[in-house]
């Protein structure tokens, strides 16, 4: 009945994770999210409006034209007294008035204002790029950690699926000795007790990986049940750079550092725009014009006039009550913050790369002797089975010998899955992340 109850938990377990047909490997599951993913989505189309606000026209280098025009048609009571007491009435006049024109207006010279609002313009194009850029980064690299987080998972049920085998053919043997009175039946309980501890616990792991499929589909807008194909469960870490390689990998390639110096530019353009303000302002205007009024009562009974017109505004601001002034100050001062924030953020860069390389080394030494552990406890395990077979060993000491097995393998599972995390990140942080895993 436990060796009924142990395929039972296996075959439902696995109609749970692959229930869709759609399997996704780790590839398949990149391309997704990066098709379908809202929050990518947004930010692409964040970069889109950055680029098509850097025009021109939005900067201020091209003029303006307007083109109105009106009429209107009254009908008024009218009595006028005239300087020679003649009196002219009317009742009902009718007075109509038309006119039209077109305007050009041009802005010659702003304190160089345009210019720098030229400059502020591509700079904020290019951070939507960046920032697009690194949100996908970002996601790919979740996604990829999520995925070896699965296959991890997926090593750790197939351990405490191979615990409760091993937990099964125990019992089993428990059982024939306790029917032939050569086991007591407190060798025979704690048998039992083992194997439903191992199989509770093979329960949770099945269900631990069902809610982490659930939130990569999440991250990569897929059928939340959808299954993932990790049937290839090795990790696969690579090789990374030395230290001096991926210093300057980031400093030419990190999307932060980059998103940090397109700050600081973007404030200084914002305090030109501002000084900009203490210089005159030169407009050009010209056009053409076209009026005509009728009146029945009045001095003149058509009025015409129409052709161009030209004209120059120059205007200079005084005195704003030190606004322009305070603006600046408060503009310095923002520009020294954007430069603090660089400078913290290349120090917080700076800081995981050296942790993540050292602990990338140290982890690799650990798995070494990990591995060595492993090899060192399948032979004693092997022994302990012969052994129990044989009954030279009690049941007790062969669950140590199995436990002792178990711990060991989980190590070097759980360090495999820390390097291959700490890869990602490095690859993050050197900007390589997209060519390593898309």
């Amino acid at each position: 009945m436990k060796q009924t109850l142990n395929n039972i938990l296996t075959i439902v377990f696995f109609l749970l994770l692959f229930s869709k047909s759609n399997a996704q490997s780790l590839q398949e599951l990149i391309n997704a999210t990066l098709e379908n993913n809202y929050q990518i989505s947004i930010s692409k189309n964040e970069a889109n409006i950055s680029a098509n606000n850097n025009t021109l026209g939005n900067a201020g280098f091209l003029p303006s034209l307007d083109i109105s025009g009106g009429y209107s048609n009254s009908l008024n009571n009218t009595r006028q007294v005239f300087a020679d007491a003649t009196i002219r009435e009317g009742i009902g006049a009718e007075n109509t008035n038309l006119n039209a024109s077109a305007i050009l207006n041009w802005t010659v010279f702003d304190g160089f204002s345009v210019h720098a609002k030229r400059d502020q313009l591509s700079h904020l194009q290019n951070l939507g790029e960046f920032n697009s850029k690194f949100y996908i980064e970002q996601t790919v690299a979740d996604v990829v950690v999520a995925y070896y987080q699965l296959v991890y998972e997926t090593k750790l049920l197939k351990s405490y699926q191979q615990a409760l085998e091993i937990s099964a053919f125990r019992l089993k043997i428990a059982k024939k000795k306790r029917e032939i009175g050569s086991s007591t039946i407190i060798d025979y309980g704690q048998a039992e007790v083992d194997y439903q501890t191992d199989s509770i616990r093979l329960l949770a792991q099945q269900n631990t990986i069902q809610l982490l499929v659930i939130e990569i589909n999440r991250i990569a807008n897929n059928e939340l049940e959808q299954s993932i194909d990790v049937t290839n469960t090795d990790f696969n870490t690579n090789t990374i750079p030395n230290l001096d390689t991926l210093k300057k990998l980031i400093v030419n390639n990190n999307i932060q550092l980059t998103q940090q110096r397109l700050q600081e530019l973007i404030t200084e353009t914002e305090l030109r725009i501002t000084i900009a303000n203490r210089y005159p302002t030169v407009n050009l205007y010209g056009g053409y014009q076209y009026t005509k009024t009728t009146a029945e009562v009045g001095f003149l009974n058509a009025n015409q006039t129409y052709g161009p017109t030209i004209g120059l505004n120059i205007s200079f601001n005084l005195f704003n009550g030190g606004n322009t002034n305070r603006e600046i100050k408060n503009l310095m001062l923002q520009n020294d913050n954007t430069k603090l924030t660089k400078a913290q953020v290349t120090k917080d860069i700076d800081a995981n790369l050296l942790s993540s390389y050292h602990q990338y080394r140290s982890i690799m030494t650990q798995i070494r002797l990990a591995e060595s552990n492993v090899e060192q406890m399948t032979k004693i395990y092997t022994t302990a089975q012969e052994q129990l077979k044989r009954g030279t060993i009690n049941g007790y000491d062969f669950r140590l010998t199995q436990l002792n097995l178990l711990e060991n393998q989980l190590k070097l599972t759980q360090l495999q899955y820390i390097l291959k995390t700490i890869e990602v990140n490095l690859n993050r942080l050197s900007g390589s992340i997209l060519t390593k895993f898309f």
